[in-house]
């Protein structure tokens, strides 16, 4: 898997907004989607892997028990996944001296979580959306206890920060001596703003980008991302002289992943 990491390597999109397209609430939990809609995540994952996907990520964001786990990742292999990634998102809350979360109380539920993907068989840990570089590092330092390879990324605003402040170098700056298999940038903007901030940055390892399809409008409560998959497609291609793990993330379906392979394989 490591050998894999430092080749061009294709992942799937969002799973939000396709069960979006499914019916179901942007609000509804990960935890809720696998148990009640099982059927529909699996129809999902094969629908990634008919586009061409090289690594599924199995719908975990958000859950931390061991059940979950498992039932997401075994919904992946039973779509034919020969690779799954394991997915683990921000806590939703602020670490101390911001918020009421410690440093310790966070590790833990990063460790909870990174064992029982672990254990469930994930051949990988996707770490994404960070923007505190003090929770990375505590789902990073989390997950290195499994053996398994990581990539984690963070989310970056038109200025080149997180919501926290981190910068992508200050990323590098992290992962790096933390000893990641990659690293990048998801979520948040479309690839033109990722385009412009890999320009910027100086690093190692190889590099994961999962954009947006564009920014989203809101209509009826749900977010709708107007990017095209051929218009995805053609500004991934740019991003693929630099960045050779490729996916998408909000607002793009197996359309724009099937575009942006065909247009960036290499």
């Amino acid at each position: 898997m490591r050998d894999l990491l430092s080749r061009q390597l294709f992942f799937d999109g969002a799973m939000g907004t396709m069960l979006q397209n499914y019916g179901m609430p942007g609000n509804t939990s990960s935890g809720t989607q696998n148990v009640e809609r099982s059927e529909i995540v699996i129809d999902i994952h094969k629908q990634y892997l008919d586009a061409g996907a090289d690594v599924l990520t199995a719908n975990t964001f958000g859950v931390y028990d061991y059940e979950t786990i498992a039932l997401a990742i075994s919904h992946a292999r039973k779509a034919g996944a020969k690779l799954v990634a394991m997915n683990i998102g921000p806590t939703g809350q602020l670490i101390e001296p911001f918020g009421d979360l410690t440093y310790d109380d966070c590790y833990k539920t990063f460790l909870q979580a990174s064992e029982a993907g672990a254990k469930a068989g994930a051949d990988l840990i996707l770490i994404e959306t960070m923007m505190d570089l003090n929770e990375l590092k505590a789902s990073v330092t989390a997950a290195k206890t499994t053996g398994l390879p990581i990539i984690a990324t963070m989310s970056f605003d038109q200025n080149g920060k997180t919501i926290m402040g981190a910068s992508p170098q200050d990323m590098v700056s992290l992962l790096e001596p933390l000893e990641v298999d990659a690293l990048g940038m998801n979520c948040g903007y479309g690839p033109d703003l990722y385009e412009a901030l890999l320009m910027d940055l100086t690093t190692t390892l190889p590099i994961l980008i999962q954009p947006n399809a564009g920014l989203p409008e809101i209509v009826d409560g749900n977010a709708v991302y107007n990017m095209s998959p051929q218009a995805f497609a053609q500004s991934m291609a740019k991003i693929s002289t630099k960045a050779k793990l490729l996916g998408g993330c909000c607002g793009t379906t197996p359309n724009h992943i099937k575009e942006m392979i065909a247009i960036c394989r290499q």
